[in-house]
């Protein structure tokens, strides 16, 4: 019994130990290891302390307020066009036809591509963050959309047709709640890309948030506080990651008691 109780536990035991791990080497590489004395790699010590100090700084909290909105306001305008668009293109074939091409030929541009016209456009402001995030995150739902539609089982279409339900009924009561788990996915995968790229828009464009912290802190050679910045990042972005599949999770297993009944 007791170990059946300990095996939730394992995991995020496991994960501690070997974040505790990267830690101490990294602390190792650069006090005795081959990086020591290197100037613009910090310490461990150095970059943890400077990141527990910006615990009680009310400025980074804002920076960090700014990237979740540019992150979530992305992931917002991604979900409502990816969803639409995966809609259109899974059940009418001329949209398919038409729309394809496009798709095709924008999906695979990263968004660092077309980050020197978004500046030449919106310059280093909130709605470059809010545009790439958004680039970033609708190709992902999009395309999970229309793999998640085409999936489903053509003998439950039929049998809502047979019903005489209209078409936007058998859309919203049997294609989308069928395909649910794959545009899940697609919001999973979607959500790190928007988190990433409001970052990065900030790092690379001058967009407000932890990215432009990162960048300033880079240009005045403050690499203790450049890292303790890129430390806070990745926890963030791990939280931000954990609530959205603690979501997927709660919505999926919500639809399978619906399931079992039918």
């Amino acid at each position: 019994m007791n170990n059946i109780v300990s095996v939730p536990f394992i995991r995020p035991l496991m994960a501690v130990a070997g974040f505790a791990i990267w830690l101490a080497v990294w602390q190792w590489f650069t006090t005795a290891g081959p990086l020591a004395g290197i100037s613009g790699i910090p310490t461990m010590s150095a970059a943890v302390g400077e990141a527990y100090h910006l615990i009680g700084n009310g400025s980074f909290w804002q920076s960090v307020g700014e990237t979740f909105v540019m992150a979530l306001s992305g992931l917002g305008i991604a979900l409502v066009v990816g969803i639409a668009l995966g809609l259109l293109t899974a059940v009418w074939e001329p949209a398919n036809e038409a729309l394809d091409p496009v798709i095709q030929f924008l999906r695979p541009i990263p968004a660092v591509v077309i980050l020197p016209l978004l500046l030449l456009i919106l310059g280093p402001t909130r709605q470059l963050g809010i545009f790439l995030a958004a680039y970033g995150a609708i190709w992902p739902i999009l395309v999970q959309v229309q793999v998640g539609i085409r999936d489903v089982d053509p003998v439950a279409i039929d049998t809502a047709r047979a019903m005489t339900l209209p078409w936007r009924r058998v859309q919203t009561a049997v294609v989308l709640p069928s395909a649910a788990p794959y545009i899940l996915t697609g919001v999973r995968i979607g959500a790190t890309a928007a988190l990433l790229l409001s970052i990065g828009a900030g790092l690379l464009g001058g967009s407000p948030g932890l990215g432009r912290r990162i960048l300033i802190a880079q240009e005045a050679a403050q690499s203790d506080l450049a890292f303790g910045l890129i430390l806070w990042s990745g926890l963030i972005g791990i939280t931000f990651a954990f609530k959205v599949n603690v979501i997927e999770r709660a919505i999926l297993h919500g639809r399978r008691p619906l399931e079992e009944a039918a």
